[in-house]
């Protein structure tokens, strides 16, 4: 018989993975936003147009995944695709108006998550905990 060990990490970050996606999908169902959408307008507010292809890389998603994902985001009024004025091939992601206008809020209820998910944790722990999620994958 092979004995397998316990799942010490894996596990619990699983459960918790699933219980912080949960309550992310619950904060932004108001705004229409999946998480995605959420980080994808984020890091646009934050950082001006970007390329699709430096948005994959920043976030660290396929580019497969990041042209469904803006696809979807574009339909849903998000963001704007338009020819990159440099070259005629590419092109640029912008926010609309209606990012611009539901981000704050948005931003405040995934704050509000991060919150929750330190509560009751020391300072140090939790800087312990981010230590080691960035060393573990």
């Amino acid at each position: 018989m092979t004995d397998f060990p316990d799942l010490r990490v894996i596990d619990p970050l699983n459960t918790a993975a699933r219980s912080v996606n949960r309550a992310l999908t619950e904060a932004l169902r108001p705004y229409g936003l999946s998480f995605a959408q959420f980080c994808i307008i984020d890091l646009i507010d934050r950082g001006g147009p970007h390329y699709p292809s430096s948005l994959a890389r920043k976030l660290d998603i396929e580019t497969s995944t990041m042209a469904s994902t803006l696809k979807r985001a574009e339909g849903a009024g998000f963001i704007i695709r338009s020819p990159d004025p440099n070259d005629a091939r590419g092109v640029v992601v912008t926010l609309t108006d209606h990012s611009r206008e539901i981000l704050p809020n948005a931003r405040a209820a995934v704050l509000d998550i991060e919150v929750r998910c330190a509560s009751g944790v020391t300072g140090e722990e939790r800087e312990g905990g981010i230590g080691f999620l960035k060393k573990i994958w």
